[in-house]
């Protein structure tokens, strides 16, 4: 298994060009296409009343020349950051929600590859990644601001649960992981199930090695913390650059509900995230 397609989404933000450029290494790694995309959807204005329909309709214009443009600065970053590597990129940028944008394009990838969601922007500009990963039938990758390190030619961990989430996500970042130098599979647990956690890693262990990765199975003991803090905190020991997990949550009310090992690694995670849901 390889990645034969990336997708990066493209904003405005302080991290994109960075953002970009790793997508094109990766794409150079996998000798893969890379697709860029971004869109922006027209603010509502405020309706008065009184207004005019004439008046009406010439704030709704300028609303939509103001996302248009959004998209076409995007677009110029976007080839300005791929630089020599044009050849092997595309474009995909137009107007509407970024998440029924990228939901709607998401079949021509493999991977979609995005920074964390900007506040000042929010979900009119840029694509909330918790949406990403619980709407998208893709992984994701999740670039946080300025990552410690790339998730290429440096360890990987990946953090264990036995459900098909992980066992998801798994499959999903076997090209990654045969990118890395050493996985780390780990499982957090209580004392009392120290010897099912550590059968469960070595099984995970063997199946990356049998697909050609290095990989070193361990058992953590929770120590009374979030989860979440706990697998930041053993990879930045290990100088990781990837985490590699499931993404848990539910639907509720017509919005995605995180879980809290998921939402703690997306807020708080210095490396990048490979999640699947």
């Amino acid at each position: 298994m390889t990645y034969a397609s990336l997708m990066v989404y493209v904003d405005e933000g302080p991290e994109a060009e960075a953002r970009v450029k790793l997508a094109c290494d990766l794409a150079v790694r996998f000798d893969a296409r890379l697709i860029g995309i971004s869109a922006s959807y027209p603010d509502a204005p405020q309706v008065d009343p009184y207004a005019g329909g004439a008046m009406l309709g010439e704030m709704l214009g300028l609303f939509r020349d103001a996302a248009e443009a959004d998209v076409k600065r995007t677009e110029t970053l976007f080839w300005a950051a791929v630089g020599s590597h044009a050849d092997r990129c595309e474009w995909r940028g137009r107007l509407g929600f970024p998440a029924d944008v990228v939901g709607q394009d998401i079949r021509a990838a493999d991977l979609l590859i995005l920074g964390r969601l900007s506040p000042e922007r929010g979900t009119h500009r840029s694509l909330d990644p918790g949406d990403a990963i619980m709407a998208l039938g893709r992984p994701v990758l999740i670039v946080p601001p300025q990552p410690a390190r790339s998730p290429l030619g440096t360890a990987a961990v990946v953090a264990w649960k036995d459900c098909r989430e992980a066992q998801r996500a798994v499959a999903s970042a076997l090209p990654m992981l045969r990118a890395a130098t050493l996985t780390h599979v780990i499982e957090i647990c209580g004392s009392e199930a120290t010897e099912e956690a550590r059968g469960r890693t070595h099984d995970v262990a063997a199946y990356l090695e049998r697909h050609g990765i290095t990989a070193s199975p361990r058992v953590l003991h929770g120590d009374g913390g979030p989860r979440a803090r706990q697998i930041q905190t053993f990879a930045e020991d290990q100088h990781a650059g990837l985490v590699v997990a499931g993404g848990y949550g539910h639907a509720r009310m017509r919005e995605w509900v995180l879980g809290g090992v998921t939402h703690g690694l997306l807020g708080m995670s210095s490396v990048c995230l490979l999640l699947s849901h």
